[in-house]
């Protein structure tokens, strides 16, 4: 089902297009089962293959980002293609969307900066499905790499040869392409959900810092139109509020588990790309591609929660600093009303526990270089 447009000349609607190719198309989502199935038989045979011929030296071989980024890209899959992530986000496009404002309710000058910041976001996004690519097919072992760490493909060079292997290595290249834009389908939803959150709230602050451009009428206080006015905009800048918040609500019961998931695998990759020994050309250019992409990935979500989080705070300004000594008492009492419910910010996280901002991203860091000099420690000691 292709969800239909509801905002009108949303032009992000089309980060959506690769999400509903992968889960609602009929071929495209049997293909993506397909290849989730793959993806667990490899995952959860690597370890089985460790534990069963006691290779423990597999473990820091150049596929140790692999091993350790097994439960990520799973968590990948199970976010895109569960039925209750589906509905959950559904429910909050047919919801939701529908109540918040156009697009150019602003005027075509505020239009024209979302677009930009649009077609901005496209393009990192762009570049980010690019280096997904790049670094899932650049880490594929073919002959004369240590590929026993893949069950998939150890079955098939242990058993098999001539053109029955390379079918099975053609596979095994799709299914790896397929986890890149699995964890890019991912990638463009979150920023959908945030860019229209991050909008709405923007062009709320800009309508109540209308609010504060005091007529030149001396007796506005008493003049019933500009009364009504300021009621009518009032009414309206509180249900949009009320709205955001449940809009936030929605996306944090979205990122509930897989905030944990991905903070949790970024220490793990981070931990793995440090520890993988760097002794050919092809493992560093896979290591660099790796990095780039879970660096480039964390900073592009980290990054929108701080842009949430910071716009959310000024709303609360904006507000206070209206020209509310020119209202009636009743539209006086509607900006107290108002005013307490700002105080509670639109961030993204997890209970309380993991806030998605630049504070996260620099725990991330910081967590990954105690832990390995920790090791590091550990192992001098040993």
């Amino acid at each position: 089902m292709v969800l239909p447009k509801i905002l009108e000349d949303d032009s992000l609607l089309e980060m959506l297009r690769l999400p509903e190719i992968l889960t609602q198309n009929k071929i495209g989502k049997k293909i993506s089962y397909f290849f989730y199935a793959i993806c667990i038989l490899n995952f959860c045979g690597a370890p089985l293959i460790v534990l069963l011929n006691k290779e423990w030296n597999l473990l820091l071989s150049q596929y140790t980002a692999y091993v350790c980024g097994g439960p990520l890209i799973i968590s990948h899959y199970i976010i895109l293609y569960h039925r209750s992530y589906q509905n959950t986000f559904e429910n909050l496009y047919y919801d939701i969307f529908p109540s918040l404002w156009p697009l150019r309710s602003l005027g075509s000058d505020d239009f024209n900066n979302f677009q930009k910041l649009a077609k901005l976001t496209k393009t990192v996004l762009k570049i980010v499905m690019v280096l997904a690519l790049v670094a899932a097919t650049g880490g594929i072992p073919w002959f004369g790499d240590n590929y026993h760490i893949i069950l998939l493909m150890k079955l098939a060079v242990d058993n098999f040869d001539g053109w029955f292997l390379q079918t099975i290595l053609i596979i095994l290249f799709l299914s790896f392409c397929h986890m890149a834009l699995t964890i890019t389908g991912n990638v463009f939803c979150a920023t959908y959900l945030v860019m229209h959150l991050y909008n709405q709230i923007r062009m709320l602050k800009l309508r109540l810092e209308n609010l504060s451009n005091s007529p030149d009428l001396a007796h506005a206080i008493h003049d019933p139109a500009y009364q009504d006015f300021i009621k009518t905009e009032l009414i309206s800048c509180i249900k949009l509020h009320q709205v955001l918040l449940q809009y936030k609500e929605k996306i944090c019961e979205l990122s509930y588990y897989p905030t944990f998931y991905f903070s949790a695998g970024g220490v793990l990759i981070g931990l793995a790309l440090i520890l993988m020994p760097r002794t050919t050309l092809i493992i560093e250019v896979r290591v660099v591609f790796v990095a780039s992409v879970a660096i480039y990935t964390a900073i592009v979500f980290c990054v929108l929660g701080q842009l949430l989080e910071d716009e959310s705070e000024k709303i609360f300004v904006s507000a206070y600093n209206s020209s509310w000594y020119l209202w009636n008492t009743k539209n006086r009492q509607l900006l107290c009303l108002f005013i307490l419910k700002t105080q509670e910010t639109v961030v993204i996280s997890s209970s309380g526990i993991i806030t998605i901002n630049h504070e996260l991203l620099i725990k991330l860091y910081q967590t990954i270089y105690s832990t390995f000099t920790f090791l590091l420690n550990v192992s001098k000691a040993l």
